[in-house]
This record gives structure tokens, C-alpha cells and sequence, in this order.
């Protein structure tokens, strides 16, 4: 009997919803989906993401750089983020990458007058030295990188020239690595007020047009057998007088 009666029961009518509720679900959902891509656009246009390998230099604004004092701008580097006011504020990049910078000088007079011809090859990169930037983005902030290049180019032949004067051809031949280091550490306080920093320097080659070094070279080797053949009738002078 309960049975019977359960299955009599009417069934509840279904709610629907008219045209205009339907329309105004609808538009809030658009609402919704238009202001989530507008935030989104708008957040990938004020937030700005600092690579590894470059600064993020944020003009149009002051800001506190420590011991350079107040600037005109702000930087981000090592792969930080901020954020960039629309209109009010530019940001601009600035590779920290390493670039090669090929050495070369001829006929550059060491001590004593004899001309060399020196090759060596250096990696320079823009310096993310808080204490150094600063002067690095204040020069070259929106060149060429091919004019840091020459610069840095520059200022390292100048410092070989002036580091090659102090030495004889023997030393410049036998010591490269102490010549490259004495050339690093000349021209690293150069490089500094540049915003510049040196990596490595390596001497690839020396040489001369007088064939200097080369008869250095063939007086050596002459000195080495004078030596072992003199050595050689010592021992065979004492074998004969035992």
C-alpha cells in the first residue's frame, strides 16, 4: 500500500529559467573572462622578468643605489623581476653575455728596443658589480654591443703597449702567463670605471720581424748541445782514468 502511494505522489515541476536570467548569467561570465585577459595582458605588460644574462634598467623613476647615491633609474639583474608603470616608466635591457675581443699589436717596442708583434684574445663582459654598473649603464646603455667590444679593444692594447715596455722579448717569450697577468691587472682598473669587467686574457703568440726571438731560440738550443757534449767528453774523461 505505502508503495502505491509513493508511485501516485506527482512529480515536483522543474525550475527553468527565463530568457533574461539566462542573459544576465551569461554576461557575467563574459564579464569575468574579459577581466581575467585584461588583468593578464595588463600583467605581462607592467611586470617585467629579468634574464640571467642580462640587467633590467627601469628609467623613469628615482631610487636609492647604495653607495652610487639617488639615480634616475633602477636595475634588476640576476634573474629578478618588477614592476614597470605604464607611461610613466621605460625598461630597457642590457646583455651581461661574455664577448670576445681580439688582441693584436705590431711593432710595439718592448724593453730594450726590440719590436714585437703580439696576439692574444680576451672575454670581456658588462659588469653586474652593484659598485661598477652604474658606469657601464650610463655609457653604453642602448649601443651596439660591437662598441663595447671596440672599446674594451682599445683600452686592452694600450695596456699591452704600456706593460710591453717593461719587459725584455726573453721575458715576454718565457713568462706569458705572468705578461697576461700584469696586462689584466693594468687594465682592470681601466675596465672598472667603464662598467667593464675582464675575464680572461691569453697571449696566443709572439713574435718579431727581425727574427730576434728566433735567433734566441737557435742560440739556446746550440748552448743545450754545447752543454751535453761537453758533459758527455767529461764522463767519458773520467770512465778513461778509471
Amino acid at each position: 500500500m505505502s508503495l502505491r502511494l509513493l508511485r501516485e505522489q506527482p512529480t515536483p515541476p522543474v525550475a527553468f529559467l527565463s530568457r533574461d536570467q539566462n542573459n544576465t548569467i551569461a554576461g557575467g561570465v563574459g564579464i569575468v573572462v574579459v577581466s581575467l585577459v585584461g588583468l593578464t595582458l595588463l600583467s605581462r605588460w607592467m611586470i617585467r622578468i629579468c634574464r640571467p644574462n642580462e640587467m633590467l634598467v627601469v628609467t623613469g623613476s628615482r631610487s636609492n643605489q647604495g653607495s652610487q647615491g639617488f639615480k634616475g633609474y633602477r636595475v634588476v639583474a640576476n634573474g629578478g623581476w618588477t614592476f614597470v608603470k605604464p607611461v610613466l616608466e621605460t625598461a630597457r635591457r642590457m646583455d651581461v653575455t661574455l664577448q670576445p675581443v681580439l688582441v693584436e699589436v705590431k711593432n710595439a717596442y718592448s724593453n730594450g728596443g726590440t719590436p714585437l708583434n703580439i696576439q692574444a684574445i680576451a672575454n670581456v663582459k658588462v659588469s653586474t658589480d652593484p659598485d661598477v654598473r652604474n658606469n657601464a649603464i650610463e655609457r653604453f646603455l642602448g649601443r651596439d654591443p660591437r662598441e663595447i667590444i671596440q672599446v674594451a679593444q682599445e683600452n686592452l692594447e694600450g695596456n699591452l703597449r704600456s706593460v710591453l715596455a717593461q719587459l725584455t722579448p726573453e721575458e715576454v717569450n718565457e713568462d706569458r702567463l705572468r705578461f697576461a697577468e700584469q696586462i689584466a691587472k693594468d687594465v682592470g682598473d681601466d675596465l672598472r670605471r667603464l662598467g667593464l669587467q675582464l675575464d680572461t686574457l691569453k697571449i696566443q703568440s709572439v713574435s718579431d720581424d727581425v727574427d730576434y726571438l728566433n735567433s734566441i731560440s737557435r742560440r739556446r738550443v746550440a748552448q743545450i748541445v754545447r752543454d751535453a757534449e761537453i758533459a758527455e767528453a767529461e764522463a767519458i774523461g773520467q770512465a778513461e782514468r778509471v
